[in-house]
């Protein structure tokens, strides 16, 4: 993706206190809200009770917070503020300025397999406890100490029990000891050891996450005062030292600014599709229609051996939800049957751990090409993608012992895109998004452009929300790092690439029925039927001895979940599940 080089001057502000005078470079583009963040961090102001920013010595000119960029205030190059912090009066919003409208509009993308989320609400999460981080990970002045209540998933609680180092066989070269002793050529090493990730073929991109809890928890004090907490980009509530937003804000209840860092870890680091009938299942729809497509992805997590205490997400079954799906596009519908589908899942040791998507346009016809679209010259996920992916991701956290006091960090659930490749054909990209591009989302501080599909905007404060400041770092075109403020912001800061792909040998949880039979009709679609004709018709294939393989498929216990007959809810699923053990 081509950077773009910043076009926000720099200016050098000099703020005086009666504990002396710093100065400050920052971008004129910052808004006033945040240079009053940045200077409360530079005076260590945190804890403070009142303070004022003043432009004048004799304090008469008062600097209000205020969503506005400083240069409305007219701030020049080397200008000279007053800090006052006994005055013993707090940090207020000038009633006569009125926050800045959003820059930029959300509107229905045109690029092709964009996601509206119409029917499903965006504010998911809003009851959890709001803290004011920097970052991901926040060093705590106690001690920590793991959750005991939150219950993890069984692979999570098998890797705790692991040692995790890396075993390296005697070096017959460089090793002088005999076949007990071990030296620093064969000594075991780290599972975050960034030599050995990068000396794997291919290189491992992303340490897995329980790699980096190690990490975090190596060292003299094993992580003694170090604790996971999740970005809170929300005003945090319960403070009465002033009235609510939009009349008054202080330092105490004001999130910190955010610099968006990509993700170094990842919480899955393989996709693994069972067999080659779910995919061809998926895109029969495409074939037949050249309509896109989304499914949610059921399954189940396993150990990854290729990466030091990985994980893998096995997939098992797709289901279709109801959908408006068009050539270039995909609006998604409210389920009636989702509890349904979860729960058949369930019963069969199945959980919805992600979920997938077309982006095909036909290049010939007559060869089945389609069109390379998605590489480094356009974008990998739109902004609206994204997005997207952090609202199911958010709405699937994954248990964690070491997040306090949620007990949640991050999440498992994936996301596939099915696109072209190099070569024209079809094939699978995997992918998840940051923990702060969740935390973004949740709060409901991140939007699409209009224009541009890899670029995503933070909105601006407004009289409903407040939104801090969020930067980023890029190169400009003399090579210089640089701190941009993400409006716009390239989507590519928030993407962690999972790798997607199917085992050498296929595996079954649902057997297939098998040549020359008919396959039961997918839920959702137009063009495919599902009542109690096509049920009958579908097992008539199969003979009275062969009844569970007949029912050993996932459409087909979802529409009998689905029916309101208790027969076969109650007495079905039970033999299913002992076929399946069996």
């Amino acid at each position: 993706m081509p950077k773009m080089a910043s076009k926000d001057e720099k200016m050098l502000l000099r703020i005086q206190s009666a504990d002396g005078t710093k100065r400050l470079e920052v971008s004129d583009s910052l808004t006033v809200d945040g240079l009053l963040g940045l200077i409360g961090e530079s005076f260590d102001l945190t804890a403070a009770s009142s303070w004022r920013l003043f432009k004048d010595r004799q304090k008469t000119l008062q600097i209000f917070s205020q969503p506005a960029s400083i240069k409305s205030l007219g701030l020049k190059h080397g200008d000279l503020l007053y800090l006052d912090m006994s005055s013993g009066q707090r940090m207020d919003v000038d009633p006569d300025k009125a926050p800045l409208q959003m820059a930029r509009r959300r509107g229905d993308s045109s690029f092709s397999s964009s996601v509206s989320l119409s029917a499903l609400q965006r504010d998911g999460g809003r009851d959890r406890d709001e803290t004011s981080n920097n970052n991901s990970i926040t060093p705590r002045m106690s001690e920590s100490v793991p959750n005991g209540d939150v219950v993890e998933d069984e692979v999570d609680q098998a890797l705790w029990k692991q040692d995790g180092s890396v075993q390296r066989p005697k070096d017959e070269r460089l090793c002088k000891h005999g076949s007990t002793g071990k030296c620093i050529y064969c000594i075991p090493i780290e599972p975050f050891d960034e030599e050995y990730l990068q000396s794997r073929s291919p290189p491992i991109k992303h340490m897995s996450f329980h790699a980096y809890l190690r990490k975090l928890t190596s060292g003299a004090n094993k992580g003694k005062f170090a604790a996971l907490s999740e970005v809170s980009c929300r005003i945090k509530s319960g403070c009465t030292s002033h009235l609510p937003w939009p009349e008054g804000i202080c330092t105490k209840c004001q999130p910190s600014a955010v610099t968006l860092n990509r993700q170094r870890y990842r919480h899955i680091d393989n996709i693994m599709f069972e067999n080659a009938d779910l995919i061809e299942r998926f895109l029969d729809h495409y074939r037949r229609t050249g309509l896109q497509r989304i499914g949610f992805l059921y399954g189940r997590y396993e150990q990854h051996k290729d990466v030091p205490l990985g994980i893998r997400t096995v997939v098992a079954a797709i289901y279709e939800p109801p959908q408006a799906d068009t050539e270039n596009g995909i609006e998604l519908r409210e389920d009636p049957h989702s509890e349904v589908v979860d729960c058949v899942a369930s019963k069969m040791g199945l959980k919805r751990v992600g979920w997938i998507f077309t982006d095909l346009v036909a290049e010939d016809d007559r060869v089945g090409t389609v069109k390379y679209l998605r590489h480094k010259d356009t974008y990998f996920l739109t902004a609206e993608e994204c997005i997207t992916a952090a609202f199911f991701q958010s709405q699937h956290p994954n248990p964690c012992k070491l997040s306090s006091p949620s007990g949640q960090f991050g999440s498992k659930f994936v996301s596939v895109i099915v696109t072209g490749d190099q070569s024209s054909q079809i094939h699978f990209e995997g992918y998840q998004v940051s923990n702060q591009c969740m935390s973004l989302v949740r709060d409901n501080c991140l939007v699409p452009t209009y224009d541009a599909p890899e670029l995503a905007y933070v909105k601006t404060s407004t009289s409903q929300q407040y939104v801090p400041d969020v930067f980023y770092k890029e190169k400009d075109k003399y090579g210089n790092e640089v701190t941009s403020i993400a409006r716009p912001l390239p989507v590519e800061y928030l993407i962690v690439d999972v790798p997607a792909a199917m085992p050498k040998e296929p595996r079954y949880t649902f057997k297939p029925p098998g040549k020359g039979k008919q396959l039961f009709p997918v839920e959702n679609r137009l063009d495919q039927i599902q009542d109690i004709g096509a049920l009958l018709h579908y097992t008539s294939q199969f003979p009275r001895t062969h009844f569970l393989d007949a029912i050993s498929d996932f459409h087909v216990l979802i529409f009998m979940a689905s029916l309101e007959t208790v027969t076969l809810n109650v007495i079905l699923f039970p033999s299913t599940t002992c076929r399946r053990h069996e």
